[in-house]
């Protein structure tokens, strides 16, 4: 069920800001090997290799086969934490978590919505998909690609739960039962929710960009060196 990928990496010998910027300068993104149990280890990766890895699958639920120092030692693991900056098209550091692939993770799984719903389709509604992701406990190699939903029965007023979404036998759902998926709104509600939303303020962008949430529980690795 689980998708995988492969992508090629190096040990690094020197850590700190001033050995990640030489790195970043010849083209690779320093990163860190953590979790498993084991002391966490430094490497890197090719930049150009790691945003083609980025746009070809979904990262969070994406069991990566890791092949260190040409082969020597290879390892499964999911990548937590993407970190890009934030006003230049460039990862800064990338967060590599060892799994095995006898062991139960928490992984998220994207919700993809299918079909359209017949409040939308008849009478104006609109689709408001409020939860795109589901927090699951499972085996590596039985995480699920993604979780579909279809909404074609909703009408203006109907919404589907996180307790309806059917998932594959022996995956255990993390995410909290009640929470709402996906619901029809008539169009009055979106005109009103729409209103409020542009009296809001933006908050300025302060921090830079995480692709991939590392999990607390998980956080055996160093704190990627400062951010590097």
């Amino acid at each position: 069920m689980a998708t995988t990928a492969t992508i090629a990496a190096t040990s690094r010998n020197e850590i700190g800001k001033g050995a990640a910027r030489t790195t970043r300068r010849e083209g690779r993104v320093p990163g860190i090997l953590y979790g498993h149990g084991e002391e966490s280890k430094a490497l890197s990766v090719d930049a150009r290799e790691l945003q083609r890895l980025v746009h070809s699958v979904s990262i969070e639920n994406t069991i990566v086969d890791l092949a260190i120092d040409g082969g020597k030692t290879s390892v499964k693991v999911l990548i937590r934490e993407i970190q890009r900056h934030p006003t230049r098209d460039q990862y800064v550091h990338v967060d590599f978590f060892h799994v095995a692939m006898d062991e139960k993770i928490s992984v998220e799984v994207p919700i993809v919505i299918i079909g359209t719903p017949v409040g939308v389709k008849d009478k104006g509604g609109i689709l408001d998909h409020q939860l795109r992701e589901l927090t699951v406990f499972c085996l590596p190699g039985e995480i699920p690609e993604k979780i579909e939903v279809n909404v074609s029965a909703l009408d203006i007023g109907d919404s589907i739960h996180v307790q309806d979404l059917a998932v594959p036998e022996g995956i255990e759902v993390e995410t909290d039962a009640e929470r709402s998926v996906a619901a029809v709104l008539a169009p009055a509600a979106v005109v009103s929710e729409e209103a409020e939303a542009a009296e809001a303020p933006e908050e300025a962008l302060t921090e830079p960009e995480l692709i991939g949430k590392k999990k607390a529980e998980e956080g055996e690795g160093e704190e990627a060196e400062g951010r590097e």
